[in-house]
C-alpha cells in the first residue's frame, strides 16, 4: 500500500478545489485516504494551510454518546468527536473553538471560528441563528473527502428548513461541564426523527445520494480525489437552494428512487462499506468513497 504524504494532501485538496479564505465544512473518513504520513493529525493540518490565514476550517465534532444518560453532561473541551479521526483531529487543533449542542457540535479553527461556535446552545444546530445558519450566511463550502452524500449533514439542514414531517425538534435537559469545572443545568434542543409505529429509526429509506448526485449533474459539484479518497466539493448554497426549491414538487428527494426502491450508486470509484456501531450503540454501516477498494488503509 502506497503511503500518502502531507503534501499529497495539500495538492490534492487544492485540486478539489479548496482555497485560500474558504469557509470549509469537511466531513471526512481517514481510512479511504490510504495511509497517512502522520495519520488524521496530517489531513487537518493539511486542511488548515489549504484554507489559509484567512479561512475557516469546520468539522462535525457530533456526540452520540449522549443518548444513553439521562441527563446526560455535556463536556465541550473533553467529548470526543464520534465523526471519525480527521474530525477529532481538527477539535484538537490549536487555536480551535466548539459549540455547545446535545448531539451536533461543531469544531471550528479561523477567522471566523467564533461567529460559527459561539452561538445560543438553546436552538438546534440547524437553526438560521445556530451553526449551520452561520454557514450558509458565509457562503461555506462543503468538502465531503473519502465519504458519499450519506454523510451530508446539509442534508438535515434543508429537512429542517422545509419541516419534514418525519422529523422533529425535541427540548433535552442537560448538565453543562463549564470552563471552570462546575456542572449547571441548561435545556437544549435537538433536531431528531420523529418516532415511527413500527420503532424503526426512519419512517422511509433515505438516501441522500440521490439529491447529491442530481447537484452533481447540475455542474453544481466538483469531483475530486485527495490520495485514495474520493472528494465532492460543493457550496452549501447550492445544495441548499436546490433542496428548498424542488422539495415542493417532488417531496420525496430525500427517498431512495420511488420507481426502483434502490439506492443511487455513485459513478466515481468504488464504495467500500464497515459495519459499525454509534456511540449510543445503534448499528449502521460506514460507507467510504474511494478510488480502489485495494487502497484503503485497513488497521
Amino acid at each position: 500500500m502506497r503511503t500518502v504524504s502531507y503534501d499529497e494532501i495539500l495538492a490534492g485538496l487544492k485540486r478539489a478545489g479548496v482555497a485560500p479564505g474558504d469557509v470549509l465544512l469537511v466531513h471526512s473518513a481517514l481510512t479511504p485516504i490510504g495511509y497517512v504520513e502522520g495519520g488524521a493529525a496530517t489531513v487537518a493540518r493539511a486542511l488548515l494551510e489549504a484554507v489559509g490565514p484567512d479561512g475557516t476550517l469546520v468539522a462535525p465534532a457530533f456526540c452520540f454518546a449522549h443518548e444513553t444518560v439521562d441527563p446526560p453532561v455535556i463536556d465541550p473541551a473533553n467529548d470526543v468527536s464520534e465523526m471519525g479521526m480527521i474530525s477529532e483531529a481538527v477539535r484538537n487543533l490549536p487555536g480551535a473553538k466548539r459549540s455547545i449542542a446535545y448531539r451536533h457540535s461543531f469544531s471550528a479553527v479561523g477567522r471566523h471560528a467564533d461567529l460559527i461556535t459561539d452561538v445560543d446552545p438553546y436552538y438546534s444546530v440547524f437553526d438560521m441563528a445556530s451553526s449551520f445558519g452561520k454557514l450558509l450566511g458565509l457562503n461555506a463550502k462543503v468538502l465531503l473527502l473519502g465519504v458519499t452524500w450519506l454523510n451530508s449533514t446539509s442534508h438535515h439542514f434543508a429537512e429542517y428548513l422545509l419541516q419534514v414531517k418525519d422529523r422533529q425538534t425535541v427540548e433535552k435537559n442537560a448538565l453543562l461541564r463549564g470552563e471552570d469545572g462546575i456542572l449547571r443545568p441548561v435545556v437544549l434542543t435537538d433536531y431528531q426523527p420523529r418516532p415511527t409505529a413500527t420503532g424503526e429509526y426512519y419512517s422511509y429509506p433515505h438516501d441522500f445520494n440521490r439529491s447529491g448526485r442530481m447537484l452533481e449533474k447540475l455542474g453544481k459539484v466538483t469531483v475530486s480525489s485527495v490520495g485514495n479518497a474520493v472528494t465532492r466539493l460543493h457550496y452549501m448554497r447550492d445544495l441548499i437552494s436546490f433542496l428548498l426549491f424542488n422539495y415542493p414538487v417532488s417531496y420525496n428527494l430525500f427517498a431512495v428512487d420511488p420507481g426502483t426502491g434502490l439506492p443511487e450508486v455513485l459513478p466515481d470509484g468504488v464504495t467500500v462499506t464497515k459495519e459499525v456501531v454509534d456511540g449510543a450503540g445503534r448499528p449502521e454501516t460506514a460507507v467510504w468513497s474511494c478510488l480502489r477498494a485495494e487502497d484503503v488503509f485497513r488497521r
